[in-house]
């Protein structure tokens, strides 16, 4: 049995109607403390790219405002798992994030939003249905797809 890692807390500000589900924060992420902490990683382009905002790397506070200014929360499927890399077919031994249906509810979230297919998979497999609103990934894994259909996408999503 490997090591058990455990995911963040939510970045939830005051009045969240957004709610965008990861899988579950990647080894650089965990070392740095920051969701999606590796700088390949496409997250917070798209994101202040979808607000018109100008992304010249902002720290993570700053990152944290652009969500909250937004109305939009941020959390991953899995609570914990055991983790030998940074791909999602690198998770094992997966206990799901059962808060999420309360945390939901608790703040009158109206659109989740899966960054990814297998954010939306996990959803399903270890908590239940949902409609399926998947964006596309931002992981550099993800390479199938330009940034800037990215961005349309996600645009479409968020907005």
């Amino acid at each position: 049995m490997g090591e058990i890692y455990h995911a963040f807390p939510p970045l939830v500000g005051e009045k969240p109607k957004i709610l965008i589900l990861g899988t579950f924060p990647s080894p650089l992420s965990r070392e740095k403390g920051e969701y999606y902490g590796n700088p390949r990683n496409q997250f917070w382009r798209l994101l202040f790219g979808v607000f018109d905002m100008d992304f010249a790397e902002p720290d993570y506070e700053a990152k944290k405002a652009v969500l909250f200014t937004n109305s939009i929360a941020l959390w991953d499927v899995a609570a914990s798992c055991e983790a030998d890399g940074a791909l999602d077919t690198d998770l094992r031994n997966i206990i799901y994030n059962t808060a999420l249906p309360e945390f939901i509810m608790e703040h009158g979230i109206r659109k989740v939003l899966f960054n990814g297919n297998n954010a939306y998979i996990f959803y399903k497999r270890g908590i239940g249905a949902v409609e399926r609103n998947v964006l596309p990934s931002s992981s550099p894994a993800n390479a199938r797809m330009c940034f800037e259909e990215k961005l349309r996408l996600w645009r479409e999503g968020l907005l």
